[in-house]
């Protein structure tokens, strides 16, 4: 990086957001968010407060992501990449699966990141440079027992970026999605990562994968558009 970029991360406090925020304190100012405030805190002790920020938020709410992305700005100034990392997971057969844990997928997983896009997007189309860098999941494109409501969201989410990144891109803006497979982070449980860690991906190696993928943010001539993400082994 020639300079240093405004990298906002939703999702920040732990897992692959805390993992992509330390990759890319040393040549970055970012912008971390999420709904839980000490975890975030501990990392910009850890970064230092001139490479990064908190800013509490909320993906589901409207006021929320916008009043953050307002304090962000007044920080660190405009986003020049946005990773949409902020997620959840809850597994269960469908027809055990309430209507409200579909919505919440929905709320979190495919409308937060588009709250998000929708407040960077105006400004990386003025300058004309850019990335929206979308954490989605191999189950946009796989299909997993016990994990519909995950999937739905994310399949929705993927739709969403191919869709907007046809659009923007003649305005220099890169739109890319990460599709990953099993990591492990707390978003499994206790009992899956005692008995499959050994076979996960580490949150450090996935966020080494997008670090790759953003350096080349400003590139004239290219971009990464999906870039799938998968253990050695395969999926569990």
């Amino acid at each position: 990086m020639s300079e240093r970029m405004h990298v906002w991360i939703t999702g920040a406090g732990s897992g692959l957001g805390a993992a992509l925020a330390r990759q890319l304190g040393s040549a970055a100012m970012v912008s971390l968010s999420g709904r839980r405030h000490e975890p975030l805190e501990e990392l910009v002790r850890e970064l230092g407060s001139s490479s990064a920020c908190v800013a509490r938020c909320d993906v589901a709410s409207d006021d929320s992501v916008a009043e953050t992305h307002a304090r962000i700005v007044e920080t660190f100034g405009p986003v020049d990449v946005l990773i949409n990392n902020a997620g959840i997971a809850m597994f269960s057969p469908a027809e055990q699966t309430p209507m409200k844990d579909y919505v919440a997928h929905l709320e979190v997983n495919l409308l937060g990141a588009v709250r998000c896009s929708h407040r960077v997007l105006p400004d990386m189309i003025t300058r004309r440079r850019g990335m929206i860098l979308s954490i989605n999941s191999v189950a946009s494109v796989t299909a997993f027992q016990n994990c519909t409501a995950y999937s739905a969201s994310k399949a929705g989410l993927l739709a969403y970026t191919r869709g907007l990144r046809q659009e923007v891109r003649q305005h220099g803006v890169k739109i890319v999605d990460l599709l990953v497979g099993a990591t492990a982070t707390d978003i499994w449980s206790a009992e899956m990562l005692h008995e499959h860690q050994h076979r996960m991906m580490s949150p450090s190696d996935v966020a080494l994968a997008a670090l790759d993928v953003i350096l080349r943010y400003d590139h004239p001539t290219m971009m990464i558009e999906e870039m799938i993400i998968r253990p050695q082994l395969g999926d569990l």
